[in-house]
């Protein structure tokens, strides 16, 4: 056991060079708490979607409740990214932000069939209180980091209030709107109203190997809708069953082949780039959340036990593929200011997607163009490669 696991250490800014710097073991524990809560959003999705109840307000509860998860996930992501000391004081610190995701999950259901959101409230307060305290102690143990420490405590602190007020006294969405944007002002204003280069340091390939687990974590919810229909195929045999679970494999593996394509951490050293990356990253997990709901919806459909029509269930999950995609390319494409068809590849398949789904409604044909792409971008490569290596000689 390391010394630093049993003491308490001044929390002061880590190194932005270290080499070989990955995903600690808590901090792997940490992303699968989350599991609970985003796999209980999911089940709420996909059978309110399958019985098309209200699906217009289920879909902005939704991404509403999947913000909540989510934004506390992110600031402590990178606050871990600039200042894990992983001493007793940031373990336990961390342990009770996993108690508070906890009772959000246990929060998910009412808050999403009910609007009552008291008991998600109170675990998001048990997350943010930590987060707060943290950036304290960093006030008062780094004094170049001091200014912008304090400002991310009292802003997450007042903001938390209004959190707390809106949902006990008010619970009203313009003003939940509001207090959600005040919220992801926070970082904003805390990192832009200091001299440039006295803003917080993040190891950016941790924070992109970070950013990147938690896609696998919620691509893992879609591998469990295919686990549904796998089981379903073995129950039920059907020909559209088979050809459904044959397309959704093959999208979830061109998700994951597309996200993880290129390297984007040497851009997140422009501070603009980072604000569009991170928060960019709530609608690739929200989409991609979604597909495997939209698939479990999509396999209720073809084993009758769903209300939707067929069609709808289709659109439906080409709607979420094609957030994803557009996403994928905010957050990637976009970034690394890629040219010509590179640069647009990923929109032209994301209404291409759309199309086929309005136009076949085969989610098979859908998989054969996420297959599509990834072939040509492979050919691409190895074109581009072979040339590189005859250029060299």
């Amino acid at each position: 056991m390391s010394d630093r696991s049993v003491l308490i250490n001044p929390i002061t800014a880590r190194g932005v060079d270290e080499s070989h710097r990955a995903a600690t073991p808590l901090e792997l524990f940490y992303d699968l708490i989350y599991v609970v809560a985003i796999a209980s959003l999911a089940a709420q999705l996909h059978h309110t979607v399958s019985d098309w109840h209200h699906v217009g307000h289920a879909s902005l509860m939704y991404l509403f409740i999947f913000w909540c998860i989510w934004w506390p996930w992110n600031t402590y992501t990178w606050f871990a990214s600039g200042y894990d000391t992983d001493d007793a004081q940031f373990r336990l610190a961390s342990f009770a932000q996993m108690v508070g995701v906890i009772v959000i999950a246990v929060g998910v259901e009412p808050a999403f069939k009910e609007e009552n959101f008291l008991v998600m409230m109170i675990g998001y307060v048990i997350m943010r209180i930590p987060y707060i305290l943290l950036w304290f102690k960093v006030a008062r143990d780094d004094a170049q980091a001091r200014p912008i420490a304090l400002r991310y405590a009292v802003g997450v602190f007042l903001v938390q209030v209004g959190w707390s007020l809106a949902v006990l006294f008010f619970k009203n969405w313009y003003l939940f709107g509001l207090l959600l944007l005040l919220e992801m002002l926070v970082p904003f204003l805390a990192e832009t109203s200091v001299d440039r280069g006295q803003n917080t340091k993040y190891h950016f390939h941790h924070i992109e190997e970070r950013l990147g687990l938690l896609t696998i974590i919620v691509l893992g919810e879609s591998i469990l809708a295919s686990v549904y229909a796998f089981r379903k195929v073995v129950e039920h045999y059907t020909p559209d069953l088979a050809m459904l679970v044959v397309g959704t494999l093959m999208i979830l593996f061109s998700m994951w082949w597309l996200y993880f394509d290129d390297k984007v951490g040497q851009e997140l050293a422009s501070e603009r780039k980072a604000f569009v990356w991170g928060y960019g990253h709530y609608f690739v997990y929200a989409s991609a959340t979604a597909v495997g709901a939209l698939i479990s919806v999509n396999v209720d459909v073809l084993t009758d036990h769903a209300k939707i029509d067929p069609s709808r269930a289709v659109l439906g999950l080409s709607l979420v593929i094609a957030a994803y995609l557009v996403s994928i390319w905010l957050c990637h494409d976009l970034l690394l200011e890629k040219k010509g068809l590179k640069g647009i590849e990923l929109l032209v398949l994301a209404v291409l997607v759309v199309v086929l789904a309005a136009t076949t409604g085969s989610v098979l044909l859908i998989g054969l163009a996420f297959v599509s792409l990834n072939a040509a971008r492979l050919v691409r490569r190895h074109r581009e490669y072979a040339s590189g290596r005859r250029t060299a000689r």
